[in-house]
């Protein structure tokens, strides 16, 4: 399916905000209520948008976040695939990644405890270990959420930031936890199927997700797009610092690059990570080398690899 620039203008308004109204996507786009729908429906049914996320910071309700990085030995594609598979649907994990490059498989779990995380990678490992090598575990900090200012070629100087870190401790009762799992599951949920199934009033759902928003526990509402079947690709970066004084700087420079996605900050992580959405290889290594010439003397090392499928992508399960 070939996208025009009012598929992008709808696509660019839903990664502002996934819960925008038909209505409201509809004046910024200057087109009609059903002609957005239809082409929602259509986006979606062509697998280009792949669902809808919310941003969750999980930190803020006790929760820490770890990401693996592993490598496969010794396999075969079948085979490969068959591990994807049932990490995938290990509840317990929250999102999982195919890549190309020093690592093969990147997988995202959050627990309250490292007892926890450990009860649950331990499972994982001792089904896979003889066909994985593990590469790195690392506790993440932050994690940066730019909107995707490449879908329209905007200026990216100006724009906003969604960053999921720690935050002070919120307590949330069952109920808040129920509306936060099932949004996650799908950010455009409406009022009333949430009353539904929570046996809660709309009027109740509207006011606790406003104050799970104004606690900045939800901190925003995301497409999950299918970047490949825009024409872009995916690379994230790790930079090797000489000096990480100048951190800050650099952090500057990537948010000034609309084809720069997210940032994040790990424990046990490289210098410096950010990842890239991008439609040519060409670009991307031109990109870099902007970095490289900005910041000489400075870098080390710039490692990268490339996520060719997001199995699974949620913020809280």
């Amino acid at each position: 399916m070939k996208i025009d620039l009012y598929d992008r203008k709808i696509l660019y308004e839903l990664d502002k905000n996934a819960r925008v109204s038909f209505s409201k996507i509809a004046k910024k786009v200057r087109l009609s209520k059903n002609s957005v729908i239809n082409r929602i429906k259509l986006l979606e049914k062509e697998k280009i948008i792949l669902g809808y996320n919310t941003l969750i910071n999980v930190n803020q309700i006790g929760y820490t976040t770890y990401d693996v990085y592993l490598k496969f030995v010794d396999t075969t594609p079948e085979k490969e695939q068959e591990i994807i598979d049932s990490v995938t649907k290990n509840k317990d994990v929250w999102m999982v990644s195919k890549v190309e490059g020093a690592i093969n498989l990147a997988i995202l779990i959050s627990t309250k405890t490292p007892e926890e995380f450990y009860k649950i990678w331990d499972t994982i490992y001792r089904k896979i270990n003889n066909f994985v090598k593990l590469v790195r575990i690392s506790i993440l900090l932050e994690y940066h959420h730019f909107t995707k200012e490449y879908l329209l070629d905007k200026d990216a100087s100006a724009r906003s930031t969604a960053t999921i870190g720690k935050k002070e401790y919120t307590i949330v009762d069952e109920k808040d936890l129920k509306i936060l799992k099932l949004l996650s599951e799908n950010a455009r949920v409406s009022l009333l199927d949430l009353s539904d199934k929570l046996d809660l009033t709309t009027k109740s759902i509207r006011d606790r997700i406003r104050k799970l928003e104004e606690k900045e526990i939800i901190l925003g509402y995301k497409i999950n797009l299918n970047f490949q079947k825009l024409g872009f690709e995916y690379y994230k970066i790790l930079v090797s610092l000489n000096d990480l004084e100048i951190r800050d700087r650099l952090y500057n420079w990537i948010r000034t690059k609309p084809n720069v996605v997210y940032f994040d900050r790990f424990i046990n992580g490289a210098d410096f990570e950010f990842d890239v959405e991008i439609n040519s290889f060409e670009k991307f290594v031109a990109l870099l080398e902007d970095m490289k010439r900005d910041f000489r003397g400075v870098i080390q090392e710039v490692q990268w690899f490339k996520p060719t499928m997001i199995y699974k992508s949620n913020y809280f399960s």
